[in-house]
């Protein structure tokens, strides 16, 4: 049997939220640098555009969702910063 501390998994948990973080703001950086604008700025471009660029409307949905992903997982680490966690087992 192995025994794991409630702390050993809280680290572990917030170790994975951590790297989920880095991978989705090294792709928003990636998008920032491709299109020199911030998400923002890109969207309000995308969406007024009279036609429709594939390339960029493809680039628009991946960045949105790591745009949207990231505001969940800094959630999630501040709610492990804040001792919000509840154990189930």
């Amino acid at each position: 049997m192995i025994q794991v501390t409630k702390q050993a998994v809280q680290q572990w948990v917030m170790i994975d939220y951590l790297a989920q973080k880095h991978r989705f703001q090294a792709n928003i950086s990636l998008f920032e640098r491709k299109y020199t604008m911030s998400f923002d700025a890109f969207e309000k471009r995308v969406q007024a555009a009279t036609v429709e660029v594939f390339d960029e409307w493809d680039d628009y949905i991946e960045w949105k969702a790591d745009h949207e992903f990231l505001k969940i997982v800094n959630q999630q680490i501040q709610d492990i910063q804040d001792g919000h966690i509840e154990y189930i087992g």
